[in-house]
Order: C-alpha cells, then sequence, then structure tokens
C-alpha cells in the first residue's frame, strides 16, 4: 500500500493515499475521500494493517495519536513544499 493508491472501505467509500509516514514501527496514512473520482473536503487518518500478507487499513480514532500523526505529516508537507 503506497501515496497516490486508491483504497476501497467497507463501506464502499474510496480514498487517496496522499502522504505516509511511520510511528513507532506503523506505517499510517493521510487519505482525502474521493467521491466520483473527484477529491473531497473530508481526510481520515488511516494505519495499515498486515495480516498474513494481507494488507488492509483501520481508521485511527485515538485523538492523542492523531495530533502526534497530524504533526509529522505537516511537517513532511512542508518538507516536501518546500521542495518544488
Amino acid at each position: 500500500m503506497g501515496v497516490d493508491e486508491i483504497i476501497t472501505l467497507e463501506d464502499g467509500k474510496e480514498y487517496v493515499l496522499l502522504i505516509e509516514t511511520l510511528h513507532e514501527g506503523e506505517k499510517y496514512f493521510l487519505a482525502v475521500e474521493a467521491i466520483n473520482n473527484v477529491p473531497s473536503d473530508n481526510y481520515e487518518l488511516f494505519k495499515e494493517i498486515n495480516e498474513n500478507g494481507e494488507l488492509s487499513v483501520e481508521e485511527v480514532v485515538d485523538e492523542k495519536l492523531r495530533l502526534q500523526l497530524i504533526d509529522k505529516l505537516e511537517d513532511l508537507y512542508d518538507a516536501m513544499d518546500e521542495e518544488d
């Protein structure tokens, strides 16, 4: 699973993975919901789950972890922006 990949959740919602980061050995993604192949204003944080080679995601709901990830992702975004 990686950046620019489109994932479909069990509820049928599609998300585009925008930025990834590692946190305490786990992979996390910032993703935007795509409605009819158009990015929306709905962003989510997902944790990648690897069970016996089967990749899936789960939404990050822990508020403390969300804030830590947002800080890391903002730093990554700022670094990418400076490269352009």
